[in-house]
């Protein structure tokens, strides 16, 4: 974690920025933190590439260029664009806030979501970012990881979260989805509801999402845990036997 290149730290940055939406060029200097020389230099290469393109209001976006990276990932785009499908069944069908979360270096990533009718709304928005080791989600996408790269995580995190202050909470749940690829966050989070995880593995066999469940400590008593559990590990399983054709 320590041995980062800045300059490709910053790229990689500014690519996931423009994937959410276009910029300027004055835009991604200061959400980065870096000169507008710097950005200018990024940009330039970027666009020498045709990893992004320049319209006439000076707004860079990503361009076809990029799409070369994605060939050999063209299962697991498969494999996020069902489960997107099915965070939107389940939240339909059974009338529960539902979400898809990606894992983006040391940050989850809230990729989709689906909240059912009322004027409440209990996930993230997508788009948001949160901590790795942050939730349900996180010990569901760290499940696979070594103890030493946890560790690691916790002390680099410095957002004051539940898991920061208690790494208990992090590591109990991390062998519970070891051990029954599932994991409940009874309320024990910032937002005070309950959140059920399981992960998702692409085509590698690794980890790299996570189907969650969120609502009341009501909505997870009793019998109706074992009900969420068969329901999110078969929309999982669906998600994960995508073919590749």
């Amino acid at each position: 974690m320590n041995n980062l290149i800045p300059a490709v730290d910053k790229t990689v940055q500014m690519l996931e920025m423009l994937s959410l939406k276009g910029a300027a060029q004055s835009e991604l200097s200061k959400s980065l933190g870096i000169s507008m020389s710097t950005a200018y230099r990024i940009l330039q290469t970027l666009l020498a590439r045709n990893w992004v393109r320049k319209d006439d209001a000076g707004v860079y976006t990503l361009s076809s260029g990029i799409l070369v990276l994605f060939n050999a990932f063209d299962r697991d785009v498969k494999i996020v664009q069902k489960a997107r499908l099915k965070v939107d069944e389940i939240s339909s069908c059974y009338h529960i806030a539902c979400k898809l979360s990606l894992r983006r270096g040391s940050e989850q990533l809230t990729d989709h979501r689906a909240e059912p009718p009322g004027p409440v709304a209990l996930t993230g928005q997508a788009g948001s970012v949160f901590p790795l080791i942050e939730g349900s989600v996180g010990s569901a996408l760290l499940a696979d990881e070594p103890d030493l790269y946890i560790e690691e995580l916790l002390k680099n995190c410095t957002a004051t979260i539940p898991e920061k202050e208690n790494p208990e909470l992090l590591w109990n749940a991390v062998k519970e989805v070891r051990k029954n690829n599932c994991v409940l966050n009874m309320r024990q989070n910032r937002w005070n509801i309950a959140a059920f995880s399981v992960p998702l593995r692409g085509s590698s066999g690794k980890i790299f999402a996570a189907l969650t469940l969120i609502g009341s400590a009501e909505d997870f008593a009793g019998e109706k845990l074992e009900k969420w559990r068969k329901l999110l590990c078969d929309a999982a399983k669906e998600c994960e036997s995508i073919s590749d054709r």
